[in-house]
């Protein structure tokens, strides 16, 4: 393999579009470099949005993109939404995070004209207008490309403006370790807050993400944290969580 970084890079980036993710040790092994040189690559191709770094390797970039996430595991997430219907309130103000797992709680808003809902990610905004009843609040921030999400100050300083009465949450993945985690620190830095800042935490995730770690931790409260999935309650894939969470049967 050349010494140029710019082909080396373009190789990279082949690897990852073939297969959709790939580790560093493999990068390096298959290009004949350092694994510290892999690490310097992903970290030109993230900026460019090209890749995006987890931990101990990579993704192809538009694999955390919004559109993409959208149609992966749709059964699975609404089965475990589902389970969420009956902690929705009538009024007062939610939050609901930028994921396509929580969307699917926006159809079941219709009529609740005295709901407020915030949420930091365009697509769920607009389709929380969409319907006729809660009323949206878009939280303000930088356009992130990997996630689609709104982040960094301005998104801290809107979130620290409100105070929530409940939070729902997806994650990209849910570790018995690490917990809840992201593919980006920023993400993840939002979620903590607006968990800080509400009395009771939701978190719906699909059992494909049981297992799965990212870069971004994040805490949710385990005082008051509720996790549902797809999963009957007696699955012991289960049993790691049952301490971090209240599950919702």
């Amino acid at each position: 393999m050349t010494a140029l970084p710019e082909p080396r890079q373009q190789a990279i980036l082949e690897i990852l579009n073939a297969g959709g993710q790939a580790l560093v040790s493999d990068l390096a092994r298959r290009l004949d470099v350092s694994e510290m040189t892999i690490r310097r690559d992903l970290r030109v191709l993230e900026n460019q949005g090209l890749a995006l770094r987890v931990h101990g390797g990579a993704l192809a970039g538009e694999k955390s993109r919004f559109t993409h996430r959208l149609s992966l595991n749709s059964r699975a997430k609404a089965k475990a939404v589902a389970k969420l219907a009956s902690a929705l309130p009538r009024e007062g103000c939610i939050y609901f995070d930028g994921s396509t797992t929580i969307l699917n709680l926006v159809r079941l808003l219709k009529g609740f004209v005295r709901l407020q809902v915030a949420t930091n990610n365009v697509e769920t905004f607009n389709c929380l207008a969409a319907v006729r009843g809660p009323s949206p609040i878009l939280i303000g921030g930088s356009l992130d490309l990997r996630t689609d999400n709104l982040i960094g100050p301005l998104a801290i300083r809107s979130i620290e403006a409100l105070a929530f009465e409940k939070a729902f949450f997806s994650a990209w993945g849910l570790e018995a370790g690490s917990g809840l985690n992201e593919v980006t620190v920023e993400d993840a830095e939002v979620k903590a807050r607006v968990a800080c800042r509400s009395r009771s935490v939701y978190v719906a995730v699909d059992s494909s993400k049981l297992g799965v770690t990212a870069g971004g931790i994040w805490q949710h409260g385990e005082k008051k944290s509720a996790l549902s999935t797809d999963l009957e309650s007696t699955d012991a894939r289960l049993d790691p969580f049952r301490k971090m969470f209240s599950l919702i049967l």
